[in-house]
């Protein structure tokens, strides 16, 4: 399952699932002096605590974390705020205690708490786009933490 994931991941972020989101960088200028905040160390208890209260059956979520937090920004390139981005996969089960199944899902952080929480289904509607798009540079950097 694993490997079938990170397969329509790359997929995904290489393009070949339609058209990517694309959005203009803030200037070089303003990500020199962007406020990226404390590094979260603690970031796997910060989204574990988000995840207990954002599901139904806190008991049935199943993580794997595909990155450490890494500098990113958000928003848009004339209003931009950053912060850390992790990526990670969340499976749990629905109202109806079926299986969601394993989501691509980007936590962006920011003074130790959550500020945005995106997940990502296999399609390439804009919205899953928007988190793969999200995590395409963070995904596998674990030894470098921003």
């Amino acid at each position: 399952m694993r490997k079938a994931w990170m397969a329509a991941v790359v997929v995904a972020m290489s393009g070949g699932l339609g058209a990517c989101v694309h959005r203009l960088s803030p200037s070089a200028e303003v990500v020199r002096a962007a406020d990226y905040g404390p590094y979260p160390a603690d970031y796997k208890s910060i989204i574990d605590q988000y995840l207990k209260a954002r599901f139904k059956d806190p008991g049935s979520i199943q993580v794997e974390y595909l990155s450490t937090p890494q500098k990113a920004w958000d928003g848009f390139s004339f209003s931009p705020y950053f912060g850390y981005v992790v990526c990670l996969t969340v499976n749990t089960s629905n109202s109806d205690g079926g299986v969601i199944g394993s989501q691509l899902t980007g936590v962006f952080i920011k003074d130790g708490s959550v500020v945005t929480y995106r997940s990502a289904g296999y399609s390439d509607k804009g919205a899953d786009l928007g988190v793969r798009d999200m995590c395409k540079d963070v995904v596998g950097k674990f030894d470098t933490p921003a």
